[in-house]
């Protein structure tokens, strides 16, 4: 079982034109604020915690979202990409 670390500091490697890239990330995650008007003022840009209560999706898209700039670099992203940016191997995409 892995350990929390205190720190909340975290390192996932993704692969970019064939070389292991390193990125640091912290656990803040950005949510979006509705309003005082809304039922859940803060609400998840994208991903959120699953119902078993695991965060590794929303850590990996935080990754992916500084690898990549920002957020919105990452939206509307194909499944491939990121299967290639985590194993290195070659993707095909089939319609």
């Amino acid at each position: 079982m892995m350990e929390y670390n205190d720190d909340g500091a975290f390192q996932m490697n993704f692969w970019v034109r064939g070389k292991l890239v390193g990125v640091h990330i912290d656990d803040r995650i950005p949510l979006t604020n509705y309003g005082p008007g809304y039922r859940d003022q803060y609400w998840w840009i994208n991903n959120r915690v699953s119902y078993d209560g695991a965060w590794w999706l929303v850590l990996l898209e935080k990754a992916m979202a500084k690898l990549n700039v920002n957020y919105s670099n990452i939206n509307s992203g194909r499944p491939g990409e990121a299967l290639r940016a985590l194993t290195g191997a070659p993707v095909m995409n089939y319609h």
